[in-house]
C-alpha cells in the first residue's frame, strides 16, 4: 500500500494566506491538484485566456463571492507568469465567469481538511520530469528555509521530502492521496501534461465539457495559442526588461518539454526512480518508469 502524506509535515508547510483561503472554498470550486513542476502555469494560462476563474491560492486573497486579488508581497513573482501578470494589471482581475472557480494547489488533500469542494482536476506529469522541474523552481524561487534545496539534484533527492521520507516519495504519496480524496467530489478529471502539450485543444475541450463549461473550439484554439511556451517565455523576458531595478534573471518558464528526463538521467539518478510505489502509482497514470536506466 502506498504511503500517504504525513499529516503534521504537510500542515507545517502551509502559509497563513493559504489556510485562510481554504476556508473560503465551497461546492462551486474545482481544485487543480498537481505536484510542483507539472504544468499549472500552462493550464492556468489557458483557463485565464478563456475568461475562466483560475486562482492561485498561494499568492492571491480569495473571497467567498468568487473574486480574488493579488497579495501585495507576491506582485513581483506573479509578473513572471503571463496570465497572473495580465490579471493583476487589470485592477480587480475579474474574469468573465466567476464560477466554477479553479483553485491551484501543490498541497496534499489533508491541507483542505473538510472543505467541501465540488470538483478535483488531477494534473499529472511524468514524475521524472515533474520532480526535476520542481527542483529547478525551488533553486530559483524558494523563500522559506524548508523550501530551499542543495546545489545538486542528487543531493536534494537524498534528503527528506516535504511530507514523506524523500522528494521522490512525495510524488506517489501526493497522487495516491488525491485519488482517494477525489472519490468524495462530484466531478473528477485527470489531465496529463504530456497530453496537454501534444493535443491541447482536445484535452482542454474534453475537460471543460465534462464539467459543463461551454467553450467553442475556436475559443480553445485561441487560448491554447496564447499559452504557448514561446509566448509565455517571451512575456517573462519582456517583463524582466521592463523591471531592470529588480535585476531578476530567474525564469519560471524553463523548457516545458516532454521526456526531458532523457537529457539528464544517469545510472546514479535512475536508482532514485526505481522504487516500487513510485512505479506503481506512475503506471496508473500511464508512465512506464522501467526505461529510466
Amino acid at each position: 500500500m502506498t504511503v500517504l502524506p504525513d499529516h503534521d509535515l504537510a500542515l507545517g508547510r502551509v502559509s497563513e494566506l493559504y489556510r485562510r483561503n481554504v476556508t473560503r472554498l465551497g461546492r462551486q470550486d474545482v481544485v487543480v491538484a498537481s505536484h510542483g513542476g507539472s504544468g499549472q502555469s500552462l493550464i492556468g494560462n489557458v483557463l485565464f485566456e478563456l475568461g475562466l476563474n483560475y486562482v492561485d491560492a498561494y499568492t492571491e486573497v480569495l473571497h467567498e463571492d468568487g473574486r480574488a486579488e493579488v497579495a501585495a508581497d507576491h506582485v513581483a513573482y506573479r509578473r513572471h507568469l503571463a496570465a497572473q501578470h495580465d490579471k493583476d494589471e487589470t485592477g480587480d482581475g475579474r474574469p468573465v465567469a466567476l464560477w466554477p472557480r479553479f483553485v491551484k494547489t501543490h498541497h496534499p488533500p489533508v491541507v483542505f481538511g473538510e472543505a467541501d469542494v465540488g470538483g478535483v482536476w488531477v494534473l499529472v506529469r511524468d514524475p521524472r520530469d515533474a520532480i526535476y522541474a520542481s527542483y529547478q523552481w525551488r533553486r530559483r524561487f524558494a523563500e522559506e528555509e524548508w523550501d530551499r534545496v542543495p546545489d545538486t539534484f542528487a543531493g536534494w533527492l537524498r534528503g527528506p521530502g516535504d511530507f514523506s521520507p524523500g522528494p521522490v516519495d512525495d510524488w506517489p504519496a501526493f497522487y495516491a492521496s488525491w485519488a482517494e480524496r477525489a472519490e468524495r467530489a462530484d466531478h473528477v478529471h485527470v489531465l496529463r501534461f504530456e497530453d496537454l502539450k501534444r493535443r491541447p485543444v482536445e484535452v482542454v475541450s474534453t475537460a471543460l465539457r465534462e464539467l459543463g463549461v461551454e467553450a467553442s473550439e475556436a475559443e480553445v484554439v485561441r487560448a491554447v495559442g496564447a499559452s504557448s511556451f514561446a509566448r509565455m517565455r517571451e512575456h517573462e523576458d519582456r517583463v524582466a526588461a521592463a523591471h531592470p531595478e529588480h535585476d531578476d534573471q530567474r525564469r519560471v518558464v524553463r523548457e516545458g518539454k516532454t521526456d526531458g528526463w532523457k537529457d539528464w538521467m544517469t545510472p546514479e539518478l535512475a536508482r532514485f526512480f526505481s522504487g516500487g510505489e513510485l512505479r506503481d502509482v506512475a503506471r496508473r497514470y500511464g508512465y512506464d518508469l522501467t526505461t529510466s536506466a
